[in-house]
């Protein structure tokens, strides 16, 4: 059947996809859609088998059965529903041979004349098809132009030389066909500063997009002329730019360009381009860098209206030279919502070439979190993230991220039409590696064993002392990155990839157990030398630094067990573990059984360090469901050790606390005697630690006494400058106000410390205080700023790391205070919640508050014996590690309220006379709703004069005796 071509549309694939219509551009969006019309252009008006394009397309697994027709239905959008016809052996591309680039590509070769020749190498432009490496037959068309390229080269040569301008079509940069993601801004910044200066330099790590940035700019600019730089040496710079500039005949061989005198070549590029305005693009400067710096003086000086853009991965240097980086594209934080995956630039790149080979890939589901992950370890490279995509018809995303450790071998199926230095991960790095002198190359490798970066002083510690002009040259040349921190600060990192790569060649070299002993060492110093500065008036100075330097701090811990050295694993974990106790870190006590027991295999065991990780990993372990015995037995063997040691250790000091907590007599005792000892050796931050402990014994016994020792530690905190304890004795100040009934006080007293704590960046602290100040208004009958309180912290607490361990904390107030207001149904819900999210980790340090919460809602819902259930594992968990007398309290006072429930009145009056045998001191009416609505049922349940018998018989109980009763209570009413 004959069809009809449609005169007025132009198709063009060579140089990138476009297509006019009675001269009108048409944009042809999506690369599939690219893809298509350039199938179809392969054979004008001849028509293509359904199967066969879907074969192309997606390797014969379209996606839907339509898919096909869908895109055929785009297409025929953009060029109009005449321009694609249907057969009924396929679709066909209604133009004549004429009417597409390629084709007249074949005709002018098929001339055979040197003039053809030359201009069928200017139309198919430097990188024909390069668009659709993963389309069969368009790879197979590409690598067939580039075989008739270099024939017709070796023809062109014999062609009279051109001595006027060339057409600007000819040398003009074509789009690449493959959508810039991220680099708008960049653009228009470069743009604009091509109209205000005359070189501008794009510089950035290999991978980074320099050469896609600069083609793009020059596509948009008139006339623009790209010199490719890669495939040449120093000495054919000025011939290949004035082949470029076509201002020479062309040659092909480099012996051929050998040949020519270079300062002619210079001088034949300036007249050339002296009465020429134009953009000039030099790709790929940084191996012939001094040449290029050199010939770009000329042109600048000689030829006023010619403008350079040049790539490289390091500057040229010359005078008037402005530098723009193009850095890695923007990845998504290791915290970011799934749902706003897609607005960081890595991973809108990694999305659109990985759905080319897999259409299915999503930021939701399975796949976001691995994707996240690749555009993070890849540190947003745009060619690495190619790389990874294409590796997506074979691995699934999770296999990709896992399998970054070894990302060289991973990272090899580059681009067939890409230069080979751009092919796989490796051989860009290899790139940039030959291009180092030896002492850079040293550097280099030396600064991969920093993680997260370094300071100048931190580089010179393990790599040697000369390393300033080291170090300037490869932040230079794109190797090394240079950051200004927020104090003005310079620090120094690798990215990623360099780093592992650097890593390999410190290994190959033989030199990388030196250099990772001296960073170990280096960072076990400063570890050393921080630790007194936590507790003193220049903390937060070296908080900061410790924060900065964490990756490091870690990264030689971890090498000092990897090579047994117990000294320097001992050294460093005791000397950061109170940076690491106020930075909230969960993960340690790993760590700490680590350092202890190779401390106990190499030795030394019988010095204070190792009597300290034995404190460490007890104290640690608290938190992981470890059993109680074990941890107190780890508790003994540290005292041990420290009495054997001799000395004062503050250390020690937090042991015999702990020891003696199970026991109120006990660890008064040990409070007074530790106290004294701090006082005699002059520690006051220790005094102060104590004067907490003993505030917190007196807080439900004598509460005057309390605010006493706590504004004694209050002013010791502030005596010595520590911000940590300033905060915590405040919230201790404010909670004993609170007990008294000061709650506008205690309001006054939270609000300071939180001030304190913000400056410390204390997110557990931030939030503990955000709880118990949206409590104090509630006690003031203030229930709607309280929610508003609740609601500010839950809010500051969402955006800060730790502060999804407070959330249980932040549920289980929810439901209280919903309790408290008749809410049940919230209450349970909240209570529900809190509990699921806490078992995610370690239910332990929650239970106690847990279990007391849900009894009372229990009771109020009129299930005792229930109640009853979750007072008694309340009660094992106020008792297990420490007697904590507030929480016995709640519980006891929850038993009264279940036996109450459970038409045991007598009982209940017992219990409510016990409350105040175990908690002495009266709380005030706000804090006593609970056991006030019990007294009431109570008494109304009972003879006046048997219910004060009952309560007096509780009251006279001894605390021990009180406890007892409470745990058979709690027995009998939950059978």
């Amino acid at each position: 059947m004959e069809h009809t071509s449609v005169t007025g549309l132009r198709v063009f694939v060579l140089r990138g996809v476009e297509a006019r219509r009675d001269g009108v551009a048409l944009e042809v969006p999506g690369r599939r859609l690219r893809s298509l019309l350039a199938l179809l252009a392969l054979t004008p008006g001849v028509p293509r088998r359904p199967e066969y394009l879907a074969d192309q397309l997606w390797d014969g697994e379209p996606p839907s059965a339509n898919a096909l027709q869908a895109l055929i239905s785009r297409l025929r959008r953009v060029l109009g529903t005449d321009a694609v016809v249907s057969r009924p052996h396929g679709y066909l591309l209604a133009v004549a041979a004429e009417q597409v680039d390629l084709a007249r590509f074949d005709r002018l070769l098929a001339e055979g004349t040197p003039a053809a020749a030359r201009e069928a190498l200017a139309l198919a432009g430097p990188e024909p098809l390069a668009e659709f490496a993963d389309v069969p037959d368009l790879a197979d068309e590409s690598r067939r132009i580039e075989a008739e390229c270099w024939k017709a080269r070796a023809l062109a040569e014999r062609a009279p030389a051109v001595h006027r301008a060339p057409p600007a079509t000819v040398h003009r940069a074509a789009p690449a066909g493959v959508r810039l993601i991220g680099r708008d801004v960049l653009i228009a910044e470069i743009t604009a500063r091509l109209g205000t200066t005359r070189l501008v330099t794009l510089v950035g790590a290999g991978g980074a997009g320099k050469t896609s940035v600069a083609k793009a700019v020059a596509y948009a600019h008139d006339g623009a002329v790209v010199a490719e730089l890669a495939p040449v040496g120093a000495d054919a710079v000025a011939a290949e730019v004035l082949t470029a500039v076509g201002g020479r005949d062309l040659m092909v061989t480099e012996r051929a360009r050998r040949a020519a005198d270079h300062r002619d070549y210079r001088t034949r590029v300036a007249a050339t381009l002296a009465d020429r305005s134009m953009l000039l693009v030099l790709d790929n400067c940084e191996h012939v860098v001094d040449a290029a710096a050199d010939l770009a003086a000329l042109i600048l000086e000689r030829c006023p209206r010619v403008t350079i853009l040049t790539t490289s991965r390091e500057p040229l240097a010359v005078p008037g030279e402005v530098r723009l980086p193009v850095n890695p594209l923007p990845v998504p934080p290791v915290d970011a919502e799934h749902a706003r995956l897609g607005d960081y630039a890595a991973m809108q790149l990694l999305l659109e070439r990985g759905r080319a080979v897999r259409p299915d890939l999503a930021t939701d589901g399975a796949d976001g979190e691995a994707l996240a992950e690749i555009c993070r370890r890849l540190d947003g490279i745009p060619l690495a993230l190619e790389l990874a995509a294409a590796r997506f018809s074979l691995l699934t995303a999770r296999q990709v991220a896992d399998r970054l450790d070894d990302r060289f071998r991973l990272l090899t199926a580059g681009a067939r039409t890409a230069l080979p230095r751009q092919q796989t991960l490796r051989a860009v790095v290899d790139w940039s590696w030959e291009l180092l002198d030896g002492q850079e190359r040293e550097v280099l490798a030396a600064c991969s064993v920093f993680v997260g970066g370094a300071s100048l002083e931190d580089v010179e510690a393990v790599a040697g002392a000369e390393v300033l002009d080291v170090l300037g040259r490869l932040v230079a040349k794109s190797l090394v990155v240079a950051d200004r921190l927020d104090d003005g600060a310079m620090r120094y990192r690798l990215l990623e990839t360099i780093r592992e790569y650097a890593r390999a060649r410190l290994a190959e070299s033989g030199c990388e157990r030196a250099a990772r002993d001296r960073h170990a060492a280096y960072y076990a110093r400063l570890a050393a030398e921080a630790d007194p500065q936590l507790r003193g008036a220049d903390q937060l100075r070296w908080i900061h630094l410790l924060d900065t330097e964490d990756d490091n701090l870690r990264a030689a811990l971890a090498w000092a067990l990897k090579r047994a050295d117990a000294v320097t694993a001992l050294s460093l974990s005791t000397n950061l573990s109170w940076y690491w106790m106020l930075r909230g870190r969960r993960d340690t006590q790993p760590l700490f059984a680590a350092v202890a027991e190779l401390a106990e295999r190499e030795g030394p065991t019988d010095c204070a360090q190792y009597a300290i990780v034995l404190a460490l990993c007890a104290i640690t372990s608290f938190d992981t469901g470890t059993e109680i015995d074990d941890s107190m037995a780890l508790l003994n063997r540290s005292s041990a050790v420290f009495r054997g040691c001799g000395g004062y250790h503050t250390i020690a000091v937090l042991v015999d606390l702990l020891l003696s907590m199970s026991d109120a007599k006990r660890l008064a005792d040990t409070v007074d005697r530790t106290q004294a000892a701090a006082l005699a050796e002059g520690r006051e931050w220790d005094a102060g630690l104590i004067l907490m402990f003993r505030s917190r014994l007196l807080a439900d016994e004598d509460t005057a006494a309390a605010e006493a020792c706590t504004r004694k530690a209050l002013e010791l905190f502030r005596r010595v400058g520590d911000r940590w304890g300033i905060a915590e004795s405040g919230q201790a100040l404010g909670y004993v106000q609170s007990l008294r009934g000061e709650h506008r006080a205690a309001l006054e007293t939270f609000a300071e410390a939180g001030v304190v704590a913000e400056q410390l960046g204390a997110t557990g602290d931030l939030g503990m205080i955000g709880l118990q100040r949206a409590w104090e208004h509630e006690f003031l009958g203030e229930p709607r700023e309280a929610d508003r309180i609740m609601e500010l912290t839950e809010r500051r607490m969402a955006d800060r790391p730790g502060g999804v361990e407070l959330r249980p904390y932040l549920l289980l107030t929810r439901a209280e205070l919903a309790r408290r207001r008749g809410d049940l149904e919230t209450a349970a819900a909240r209570l529900a919640e809190s509990r699921k999210i806490a078992d995610r980790g370690h239910f332990g340090p929650f239970r106690g508050q847990y279990e007391i919460t849900a009894g009372f809602l229990a009771v109020c819902q009129g299930r005792p014996r229930e109640a009853a259930g979750h007072f008694r594992d309340g009660l094992i968990a106020a008792t297990t590690l420490l007697y904590d007398r507030s929480d016995v309290a709640f519980c006891i006072q929850g038993l009264a309220a279940a036996a109450e429930g459970a038409g045991q009145a007598r009982q209940a009056a017992v219990l409510l006379g016990a409350v105040g045998v175990v908690r002495p001191a009266p709380l005030p009416a706000a804090r006593q709703v609970d056991v006030a609505r019990v007294a009431v049922k109570t008494r109304g349940a009972l003879a006046p004069d048997e219910y004060e018998r009952a309560f007096a018989e509780g009251r006279a109980l001894t605390a021990q005796a009180a406890l007892a009763l409470a745990r058979e209570c709690a027995a009998s009413l939950s059978r």
